[in-house]
Parts: structure tokens; C-alpha cells; sequence
């Protein structure tokens, strides 16, 4: 167990309370109810003909991601779930049996761009440079935490990964002691995630306490600071409003209980407070001269949106301030040079935004050094250099071979020691000439993505292919993640008759794009556009068949055919989208798909395929049939799963078994994805759940946890390498993660007539074994026998195919060999005689 998980468990008592506000936003709406299906109903309704929907900023975007994201969040009478709700797994009583799993990152760590317009690899909201030490640098992402860098970005590490809430909008870092550091949960501009409170590190985030939680519902918290001059005063944002301690966090009070984003400190005197508050369009500028117990207003807006404030060292009397219209479009850049007394227009002309999507994201940073100097962000980042009565665009979101070129919707830009810090979509890019040139520092090791879907290959190692949220799709191939194409990545395919051959499409299947990943010339390239008439779901399905055949769900099933068109592959019209698709690993034309309320199944013979409804002897449940495998070696058995329950076929679906068994309530923990594992002894299947993954086969009657090491994030997709013996989970905020498939599925292989079989050999082993495979990096070889101990643990440069693994040591019996690497884990189950 992590130690900062104990630390979490450790917790100090709140003697604050307040009734929780019900409010949950969505984008640029704002609803009085946490009813996901009223909330649902009225926004579809609200975008279905909408002339805006698909203009840039429009908020529909964001919808549809909170839509697919807190889908998995439901409790049965409707209701959002709470961070605490979400996060039971932390507390759940041990299995019956050892959980064997290791899970450990995948990445994206870094990326290559080959083909995408807007190319990033993952959102940051907020940074913060340790005022003792300027090359330790924390930021905190949407849905993964805490990362912190000690060497200037070069290189990271995550802080926070089991924490209730990993999703960051504040961190604070005590001028006097650098191993203190808060940091405020939730994601502010996304509600990707919401608060489960202020913690504190004592140890630079090594391990955490929770400091302050008045959060119960569906809020979040933002930015925090703490006093250059006496580390006892700390304050931070929210949805409840300002919250100030002055006691180191003992005890806090809330003066202000308004919604709140923005705050500063005047720089030389933090008596001297600024936030921002207020309702409707009505916007306060509201200012404290005793270090936040009272305020009074300074400047009033009407008719506005969301307002950014900032000061600057360089002239302690400045205020500037960037004032959004009601409908998320520029409305004025102000400035106060007496420190809030009166206020000055420098430009209420130029649209430094370029998209009305305020609501979303939205900077202001002035310079450290030269009061003039001010930097906005929005879609782009725009430059001032007389305090804000004329711009200039620095860069463009769609230009990623620009030395300039940070991505699109900017969440937050800094000055620390003056340097110019921009966090996106993208990641955090940092500028050391005064935003001539940006360098991501993201690709250091930042694993953030939030994937909507994974695809992996079963006849080939070290190859998965998926999409992220606004960083398009990536595919691994052996050694580098490949940025191919731009805008929201959804599902993704990879074809089984050609593995260098991947696909992706973008939101509600509006384009197909496709990567050579053979080829280091080509970059992702446009295939097809949706079929004529056709919008699908917000992650529209697609699955290629082991014959090469490329399935999309609208509504109608759809196959891409030699021409690369779209055309139907049944006759039959649901009306509602098709929301996932299986092919039998047998049969191309046998395939499973549900429009989430009803499932059919083709008879494997007919073209176009002629699809019969399975008709079960239960109801699909609350939420509807979320997922569904085939048994990879009888199609005749398959596996479906609703969001509160699991079934098994043994004949079609002429009858269903329930093996729910053992899992948590679907109050706990949605069913998200299922995989039956095709080389298994026993029939093993893994079940992917909002926060966990389980097994189970036809030895047991009840569900195994394996979920050591995941992080507290969503997953959203499961998959099998069936040849190195190895599951994979997608995450929305870790990247993509993989453990061993369990020791209780592998039986003693013999030797392989298939090439491309890895085989370890001998099996039975008397000394030393081989493996057929070459590994051309460094790798851990551990041994564990059949309880899950570990038995053996060796290093290597590399695996080749005369590299004798070294076994005479052990004692006679059957064990598991894991073979671990960067881009490499195969797992192997032999006897020791």
C-alpha cells in the first residue's frame, strides 16, 4: 500500500459545516438540480437543432465529454454521485483470495506528432513554481493529479494518485518551507471531477493530509494561496465561495459565499485582497484591506461572464482586468493603477478570445518584471506590451510545428521568476524569451490523457491505438505513442490482417482517419466522412473483425468497403445510435451490437447481415447494456454486461446465467467493459468498473479484485494482449495502464508451431529457460510462485533469443515469469523441475 494512502486514512477532524449547494454546472449552463437524467434530457433537447452546435466554443463539446464522463457516475434514483460515493473502492475490505495484479503506466509519457493540427497529450489546469527553488515545479491536471518536477520540467512525477479526488484546480507552496504544499481539489473549468477538499504535505507531496473538506456535493475548489508573510494565513476559492484560515488550516471561515474563480494577493502587502464574484451577469470586483475578513465592492459589470484578475510585482498599484460578455465573448481588458480606487478601458475592441468559450478556459498573466507587459489566453495566447491598449497574437492552436505553438483552450498562464507558464488541453508549455517560443514540457513524462477508448492488438506486441480528449488519437507502435490526427480521438481499431494499419475516428463519427505506423514518412491521413445522413453518439463505435472487416455503429450498422465509403452492412434502422459492436473472432459476419436497450445478434451467414434480438429472461437494468464480448473460442458463448449486472450465454442467447456474483452495488461502481481472455485455461473474463477491474472463470463464483497500483481515476476501456499475456485498461486522466493477466488463466505452454508465439523454452524448466523473443531495452524478470509471492527478481540490458534466464534455484513446482520493459510485458506460466 502507497504511504500516501495511509497518510489519507490519517485523517484530521472538520469542525466546519455548511449546508451543500445542489448547483451543478455544465459548460456555460448552470442547473439547481444533480438529477444526471434532467440534466441529460434538457441538453440534448437544447443541442439537438441547434444551429451553433458545432461552432468552436459553442459549449456543446464540453457537454458531451461531461455526458460520457459522468454517465459512470449515477446512483440508481438518478442522482450524481458524491467524491466520497466514487471513491469506496479506498475502503473496500480485502479479497478473499491475494489480488496478484501489478499495474503500471503505459503512457502516453511523451508523443510524436504525425498528423494532428492541435497535437497535445493531455489537459493541465494549474501551475505553481516553488518560491525557495525554482526548478521544482508542481502542476495539477483535470483527472490525474499531482505531478511534480524537480529539475526544471525535465523530468516529473505524479503525488497524488490515490487520493478520493485526483483532479487539481489549486497548489500553493509555503514560502517558508518547501516541503509544505496544499493543494485544492476538483476540476474547476470541467467538473471532469469534483472536490473532496484542501490537502496538505509536510514532505514536498510525498504523502498528504486532508486539511479542510465543506464539500459534500457536486462543487469544486480552485485556486489557493498562502501568505508570503506569514505562512498561518491561507485562502483559496470555490464553489461555496472564499474560505480563509488563519491558523495554518486548523479552523476556516467562509467571508464570502458566492461562487468564486479568481483571487490575488497585492504583491508587498497581503492584507490586501482581490476576488471576483457574483451571479447571473452581474459581476464584483470586490477588494479586502484586511486580509480577506471583509470586502467591499469595487467595480461592478453587467452584462458579463466569467472576469480573470491579476496584479504584478513589478507595480504593486496595478489591477488588470479581463471581462468576459454573458455569452462567453470578449467584452473588455481594464486596468487599475491605484489599486483598485478607479478603473481605466485600455481595449474593449480587439476579440483576444477568437471563440466564446470563457465559460471553459480563460488566462490573464502580467509580467513579473515589466508592469506593461500582459499575456491573455483563450483559444491562443495573445501579448501586451503597453498594458493591454494594443495586442498581438503569439501563436495559433492549429500550427503544431510552430516554435511558438502552445494548444488550444488555455486554462492558465503564470510568471515565476520570468518565465511565462501556459497550461491547455494540451499541457503545460513554458516560455523563457517572453513568449518568442514555447517548449512542452508536457512530453517529459507527464502521463495525463484521458482516453475514451483502446484498441490493442492480439497477434502483435506493443500495439495500442485509442483517443484522447481534444488531443485526437494515438497509437503505440513498439516504442513511440504517434499523435495521427486532431480534435477529440474516440474509438479506435486496429486491423487484424494488418497491424501496422490503424483507425480513429473523431466526435460522432464525423471523420475516419487512419495511420501507417510501418511507414515513418506517413502521418495520419482522412478516410471517410459519417454516412450521408448520419450523426453518431458522442463516441461512436467502431471494430474491425479478424478478417479485416472495419464495423461503425450509427443507426444502422455501417462496414468501410474497398472504396473507402461507408455502407451498410444490415438493412435494419434502430432509432437510436448503435453504441457498441463485437465481431466473433471466428466470423466476421457474426456480430454482436446494442443501441444500449435492446441486443442482437447476426446469424454469421447472411450478407447483408440479418440480425435476430436476443430476448433475456431479465431486464437489461437501470442504465441499459453498456458492454458485450464473445467468447474468443466458441461464439456461441458470449458476455454481456448492464450497469448493475453481469451475464453469460452458453447458447446464443437463447439463456442467460447471472454472474454478478460478488461485485459492489452499482451504487459503488458501474460495469463498464468486459474481455474474455482467449488463451485461457478456464475461460477467464476481466470486467472493467468505474474505478476497478475484476476476474472471474468457470472455476469460481465470484469476482477476483485486481487492481494494485491503479490510480484513482476513471477507466473507461479493457483489452487483452493475448500474446504476451497481458490486459490493458484505458483511463479518463492516467493514460493507459497494464498488468500480467492472472496467473490462475496461463497454463504450461508447449512448444509453438506459430511464429509468432512467444514461447519460453524448455517448459518443463531444469535450470535455465529461453525466450524466443527479443526485448531490445532493459528488463525485469521476476519469478513469483503460485500464491503470488515473489520469488525471483533479475535485471537485464536486453532479452535476446540466446539470453539464459537463470532458474536452477528454485524449488520444484510451477511458478509465473514476468518479463517487464518500457514498451514490453509477457507474462509465462512453466513448471520447475
Amino acid at each position: 500500500m502507497k504511504k500516501g494512502f495511509i497518510a489519507f486514512l490519517a485523517l484530521c477532524s472538520i469542525t466546519w459545516s455548511l449546508a451543500q449547494s445542489q448547483q451543478v454546472i455544465v459548460g456555460n449552463h448552470t442547473f439547481d438540480t444533480n438529477n444526471y437524467e434532467e440534466i441529460v434530457t434538457y441538453l440534448d433537447n437544447y443541442w439537438e437543432n441547434n444551429p451553433n452546435k458545432y461552432v468552436k466554443g459553442s459549449g456543446y463539446k464540453v457537454y458531451q465529454r461531461w455526458k460520457e464522463l459522468w454517465k459512470n457516475y449515477v446512483n440508481p434514483d438518478g442522482s450524481l454521485m458524491t467524491e466520497s460515493q466514487k471513491s469506496k473502492f479506498l475502503k473496500r475490505p480485502k479479497n478473499k483470495g491475494v489480488d496478484v495484479s501489478n499495474w503500471t503506466p503505459l503512457g502516453p509519457f511523451s508523443h510524436v506528432n504525425q498528423g494532428s493540427w492541435s497535437s497535445g497529450q493531455g489537459r493541465v489546469n494549474v501551475v505553481c513554481v516553488d518560491p525557495s527553488n525554482t526548478n521544482t515545479i508542481y502542476i495539477g491536471s483535470a483527472n490525474g493529479g499531482v505531478w511534480k518536477s524537480t529539475d526544471n520540467g525535465a523530468t516529473w512525477q505524479n503525488k497524488s494518485d490515490y487520493l478520493p479526488t485526483i483532479g487539481v484546480s489549486g497548489i500553493a507552496v509555503d514560502y517558508n518551507n518547501s516541503n509544505i504544499v496544499y493543494i485544492s481539489t476538483g476540476d474547476e473549468d470541467a467538473n471532469d471531477s469534483y472536490s473532496s477538499g484542501i490537502y496538505k504535505s509536510t514532505d514536498g507531496g510525498n504523502t498528504w493530509n486532508l486539511l479542510f473538506n465543506p464539500f459534500t456535493g457536486s462543487s469544486v475548489s480552485g485556486e489557493i494561496y498562502v501568505s508570503p508573510t506569514n505562512s498561518n494565513n491561507i485562502w483559496f476559492v470555490s464553489a461555496l465561495g472564499l474560505f480563509r484560515s488563519t491558523n495554518g488550516g486548523t479552523s476556516f471561515t467562509n467571508p464570502i459565499t458566492s461562487n468564486l474563480k479568481e483571487m490575488r494577493l497585492k504583491p508587498g502587502n497581503p492584507d490586501v485582497v482581490y476576488v471576483v464574484d457574483g451571479s447571473g451577469s452581474t459581476r464584483n470586483i470586490r477588494k479586502s484591506v484586511d486580509g480577506g475578513a471583509t470586502f467591499s465592492i469595487i467595480k461592478t459589470y453587467t452584462g458579463a461572464g466569467r472576469i480573470m484578475i491579476d496584479v504584478t510585482p513589478a507595480n504593486p498599484e496595478y489591477l488588470y482586468v479581463l471581462v468576459s460578455n454573458s455569452d462567453n465573448s470578449f467584452q473588455t481588458f481594464d486596468r487599475s493603477t491605484d489599486s483598485g480606487a478607479t478603473f481605466s478601458v485600455m481595449n474593449n475592441t480587439t476579440d483576444i478570445y477568437q471563440s466564446p468559450q470563457a465559460y471553459y478556459d480563460l488566462a490573464l498573466a502580467a509580467s513579473d518584471t515589466n508592469a506593461e507587459i500582459v499575456y491573455t489566453g483563450c483559444l491562443n495566447v495573445w501579448k501586451s506590451t503597453n498594458g493591454g491598449t494594443s495586442f498581438t497574437v503569439q501563436n495559433s492552436w492549429s500550427s503544431p510545428t510552430s516554435s511558438r505553438y502552445t494548444h488550444a483552450d488555455i486554462h492558465d498562464i503564470k510568471f515565476f521568476n520570468s518565465k511565462i507558464y501556459v497550461c491547455s488541453d494540451g499541457g503545460i508549455y513554458v516560455s523563457e524569451n517572453g513568449g518568442t517560443s514555447f517548449v512542452d514540457k508536457t512530453v517529459n513524462g507527464i502521463n495525463i490523457s484521458q482516453f475514451y477508448r483502446i484498441d490493442v492488438a492480439q497477434n502483435a506486441t506493443s500495439k495500442v491505438v485509442g483517443g484522447l480528449q481534444d488531443n485526437g488519437g494515438f497509437s503505440l507502435n513498439n516504442s513511440n505513442w504517434i499523435c495521427y490526427h486532431g480534435a477529440d480521438g474516440m474509438d479506435a481499431a486496429i486491423n487484424p490482417t494488418n497491424i501496422n494499419k490503424v483507425y480513429g475516428f473523431i466526435q460522432n463519427g464525423g471523420s475516419l482517419y487512419t495511420l501507417n505506423t510501418s511507414s515513418s514518412s506517413n502521418s495520419g491521413s482522412h478516410v471517410a466522412n459519417s454516412p450521408s445522413g448520419e450523426s453518431g453518439d458522442w463516441i461512436t463505435a467502431l471494430e474491425c473483425g479478424n478478417s479485416g472487416t472495419l464495423y461503425s455503429g450509427f443507426k444502422k450498422l455501417y462496414r468501410l468497403n474497398a472504396s473507402n465509403q461507408w455502407e451498410p452492412a444490415s438493412t435494419y434502422t434502430y432509432t437510436a445510435n448503435i453504441k457498441a459492436i463485437r465481431v466473433s473472432p471466428i466470423n466476421d459476419k457474426k456480430v454482436l451490437i446494442s443501441n444500449g436497450t435492446t441486443l442482437q445478434v447476426s446469424d454469421g451467414s447472411s450478407d447483408p447481415l440479418v440480425f435476430s434480438t436476443v430476448t433475456a429472461p431479465f431486464s437489461f437494468g437501470w442504465g441499459g447494456i453498456t458492454n458485450f464480448d464473445f467468447n474468443r473460442s466458441n461464439p456461441t458463448f458470449f458476455y454481456v454486461i448492464t450497469s448493475n449486472n453481469v451475464y453469460k450465454t452458453l447458447n446464443n442467447g437463447s439463456s442467460f446465467i447471472n454472474i454478478n456474483y460478488n461485485l459492489p452495488a452499482a451504487s459503488e461502481e458501474r460495469r463498464v467493459a468486459i474481455i474474455h481472455q482467449s488463451n485461457s485455461i478456464n475461460n477467464t473474463i476481466y470486467l472493467a468498473t468505474t474505478k476497478s477491474v475484476y476476474y472471474t472463470d468457470d472455476s469460481m463464483t465470484e469476482w477476483q479484485l485486481y487492481r494494485g497500483n491503479l490510480p484513482n481515476t476513471t477507466i473507461t476501456d479493457i483489452e487483452v494482449n493475448n500474446l504476451e499475456n497481458t490486459v490493458f485498461v484505458s483511463t479518463y486522466g492516467r493514460g493507459v495502464w497494464r498488468s500480467p493477466v492472472t496467473p490462475t488463466s496461463l497454463g504450461v505452454e508447449e512448444i509453438s508451431n506459430d511464429s509468432n508465439a512467444i514461447v519460453l523454452s524448455p517448459n518443463p524448466v531444469v535450470e535455465t529457460a529461453r525466450l524466443n523473443f527479443e526485448i531490445n531495452e532493459k528488463v525485469k524478470v521476476e519469478v513469483y510462485n503460485m500464491t503470488g509471492q515473489l520469488v525471483m527478481n533479475q535485471e537485464y540490458n536486453q532479452i535476446t533469443k540466446e539470453t539464459d534466464i537463470d532458474l536452477q534455484n528454485l524449488t520444484n513446482g510451477a511458478y509465473i515469469i514476468n518479463f517487464t520493459s518500457e514498451h514490453h510485458l509477457i507474462s509465462k506460466k512453466f513448471i520447475k523441475k
